[in-house]
């Protein structure tokens, strides 16, 4: 039952490559391509083999996170 939930949890919303995340999150390509990059700004990302991959609406909720904190400072 837990694997069920799980599995229908990832199917929920689909893995996007770099390019589609970036041309849709309006973000500069390096943000997303770059190891350091992504690790410097923890952006949420998954590895599938040898691929990297993002979900959009945790890419958002990134982005509203750090808009925020950018205020604040």
């Amino acid at each position: 039952m837990k694997n069920q939930l799980q599995n229908s949890i990832l199917q929920a919303e689909p893995f996007v490559d770099a390019r589609e995340a970036a041309y849709t999150m309006n973000l500069p390509m390096y943000y997303l391509t770059n190891a350091a990059q992504r690790k410097r700004m923890a952006i949420p990302h998954y590895h599938i083999g040898r691929m990297v991959r993002f979900k959009l609406s945790e890419l958002e909720t990134w982005l509203s996170a750090r808009s925020v904190e950018d205020n604040h400072a």
